[in-house]
């Protein structure tokens, strides 16, 4: 193919069956000519299918294999902008909320730790009960998925949990739960390869020990 740029991915990402050019440029918000050029492209790949009826030309969707590592490829590139976008306006929201769990991990060990939900694009936050709508208005608009009930497919996910009070800390410009309340969260879920991260950037003097065994060399 000739190209996979900002267009043919716009079109494929907003095409629907029975759309005229005219509609599809109208709906991704791209220039007539442009639209018609690399719908014709797509075209001549059989991504999709041209049909003329009267004076119009109507678009039909072939589901082929180019079409499917499209939207493969846009799925991608969408969930990362938004994850961009979280983190961006999350340290800009004036709410009393905090990161707890394995996204306090990732936050508390400065990165040296990647827990699987926060790999996942799964975040952990508690929120004020009385803040809770104003950040769901938030996540609403700019799309980024959250859950109160359980795990989703959809990321960036924000796993939001309802809270009467809450203690905060502050690091890297982030609310996230105190430190000695994340050590107790791990202890009770025997974490020892966690709390030895903790303890070695921070001097905690715990006595847990991660079961590998270490070498001087």
């Amino acid at each position: 193919m000739k190209s996979v740029n900002e267009i043919t991915m716009a079109i494929i990402g907003g095409c629907k069956n029975g759309d005229t050019i005219h509609n599809l440029a109208k709906r991704i918000d791209f220039a007539y000519s442009a639209v018609y050029k690399w719908v014709n492209i797509l075209a001549d790949y059989d991504v999709l299918y041209l049909v003329k009826k009267g004076n119009k030309t109507i678009i039909k969707i072939n589901k082929n294999i180019i079409y499917k590592k499209f939207i493969e490829l846009n799925n991608a590139v969408d969930t990362i902008e938004k994850d961009k976008t979280f983190w961006s306006i999350i340290k800009k929201l004036k709410l009393r909320m905090r990161f707890v769990r394995g996204t306090a991990v990732a936050i508390w060990t400065k990165g040296s730790y990647i827990t699987g939900d926060f790999a996942d694009r799964i975040y952990f936050l508690e929120i004020y009960e009385k803040n809770l709508n104003s950040l769901k208005n938030i996540l609403e608009k700019y799309k980024i998925n959250y859950s109160q009930e359980k795990i989703i497919k959809k990321r960036p996910l924000v796993f939001i949990i309802s809270r009467k009070s809450l203690k905060i800390e502050r690091k890297n410009g982030l609310q996230v739960m105190p430190l000695n309340e994340l050590v107790n969260w791990c202890k009770n879920l025997y974490l020892e390869n966690i709390l030895e991260q903790l303890d070695e950037l921070y001097n905690l003097k715990l006595k847990e020990k991660y079961a590998e065994v270490k070498t001087n060399l």
